[in-house]
């Protein structure tokens, strides 16, 4: 009878760790799904989409900021590299880079470039880019993901110059 009590409590152990960690490593990838075939669905792949300013009624991006502008890239880099250039306004600017694990594997700010653009040029895990010319190389471990850029709106009155300056924010290929 104890032999089948030990038994019982090694099998459910075993199951239960084996459901965890597969739960565990399902869900970042289930949530990047969700995100870039149902939450946004009507962007094009490879073209910035730049958001108005953040309201009451903003889901796009989870828990936005009302201090920030938002602009997004839904990625894919199994055909061709993706250049993303973004403007940098006084103020700060940050792009990060998300793959299909929601891993930030990428990211950059305002204090980190010494011009006044932000060059990338994002290329799958293992490639090179011969044309990157001032451009950051930037391999992706996945060929689809996200990049997300932000802008932060320091008052009211620079609002105007920021959406200038964020509808120059390009991803392309």
């Amino acid at each position: 009878m104890k032999k089948w009590i030990l038994w019982t409590a090694i099998l459910t152990l075993a199951f239960g760790s084996i459901v965890n960690v597969l739960t565990v490593m399902a869900i970042p990838v289930v949530i990047m799904n969700q995100l870039l075939n149902k939450s946004f669905k009507d962007y094009a792949w490879n073209t910035m989409v730049h958001s108005s300013v953040v309201t009451e009624n903003s889901r796009t991006v989870v828990r936005p900021s009302p201090d920030l502008l938002y602009s997004v890239c839904k990625y894919d880099i199994s055909e061709r590299p993706l250049r993303i250039t973004v403007p940098v306004p006084p103020t700060y600017v940050s792009v990060a880079c998300y793959d299909t694990n929601t891993d930030n594997f990428f990211h950059i700010n305002d204090r980190e470039v010494m011009n006044n653009q932000i060059e990338l040029v994002l290329v799958k895990k293992g490639s090179s880019h011969p044309d990157a010319g001032s451009a950051v190389v930037v391999e992706a471990p996945t060929s689809k993901g996200l990049v997300l850029v932000r802008m932060f709106i320091p008052s009211e009155d620079k609002l105007d110059d920021l959406i200038k300056a964020q509808k120059q924010a390009r991803c392309e290929q």
